[in-house]
């Protein structure tokens, strides 16, 4: 990098400490996010309160940039200083792992996972934030920022929401937040075109994050789920709940950064209690008992 851009970024940086208290992260600018909710569930946090957000996931949130995620500094900052929804996950030695969303289900605006890190002071986090198309220009007003990616989010055919996708960023006592998503692999590249084009002839759904495990073990997985009156066919490998449902993927958290899998041992991706049907047979990505 030439002298006169080291000066330039490390001018940004110091601004952006200036405004939220946090150093900024350094990220590719116009890095796509990865598949994630459907805007139909949302995430889906089981056993939390509504409560106040950790000091440490209301900075990190407030050093995003807009351009990634998409929700201003001034909206996220008001969702994460009114109660947030909570639930804390046992993390590494003494340490406590977050699921967090200001709103629970379909109605969601703010969602983050946080995973600590082998190395103490070393933390990984997962986050999808959004905003209903409909709002971006009375937004707009009431912001400094420039909104001009959520404007083109919203310019897409069909788009009812400004949505930032699953992002992953790793962060380092005392150091600017990392922006680590496109080094994850996208799950489109698991399935091919080919294949998504087959199952969107058939009524699929878009590929969508299943969050079941994401209190339980440090996995989230990709997958796209089938319309009921039809299944995807028996011959498809990639096809399990009796094609209901088509693996994409999991992104895991290793202790270290975030890793994409195509399988995994069932210690990363549990049965539920009492669950009858499972394991399933058909899963083939989940390996054991």
């Amino acid at each position: 990098m030439p002298p006169s851009s080291k000066i330039l970024l490390a001018a940004a940086l110091l601004s952006a400490c200036a405004t939220v208290g946090a150093a900024a992260p350094t990220s590719k600018a116009g890095s796509t996010g990865l598949a994630g909710f459907s805007p139909v569930s949302g995430p889906v946090i089981q056993n939390g309160r509504y409560t106040a957000a950790p000091e440490a996931i209301v900075a990190f949130v407030a050093a995003l940039p807009t351009r990634d995620v998409l929700l201003p500094k001034q909206l996220r900052h008001r969702l994460m200083t009114a109660q947030v929804y909570l639930r804390s996950v046992p993390g590494t030695g003494d340490r406590t792992e977050y699921l967090l969303a200001d709103k629970n289900g379909a109605r969601y605006s703010l969602w983050v996972r946080s995973f600590e890190g082998r190395r103490r002071g070393s933390t990984g986090y997962l986050v999808q934030m959004r905003m209903p198309c409909a709002s971006v220009a009375t937004v707009q007003t009431e912001s400094t920022e420039d909104l001009a990616a959520a404007r083109r989010a919203c310019a897409r055919p069909q788009a009812e929401f400004a949505d930032s996708g699953l992002r992953a960023y790793l962060v380092a006592a005392g150091k600017a937040p990392v922006d680590v998503t496109a080094s994850l692999r996208a799950p489109e590249l698991s399935l091919g075109r080919e294949r998504l084009d087959r199952y969107r002839a058939l009524g699929a759904n878009p590929i969508a994050l299943d969050d079941s495990r994401a209190a339980v073990a440090p996995t989230l997985r990709w997958v796209v789920e089938a319309d009921p009156e039809r299944p995807l066919p028996a011959k498809d490998t990639r096809g399990f709940q009796g094609g209901m449902k088509a693996h994409a993927g999991f992104v895991i958290w290793n202790g270290d950064r975030f890793e994409v899998r195509d399988s995994l041992p069932r210690k990363l991706w549990p049965c539920p209690p009492r669950d009858e049907s499972c394991p399933d047979p058909q899963d083939r990505y989940v390996l054991g008992k």
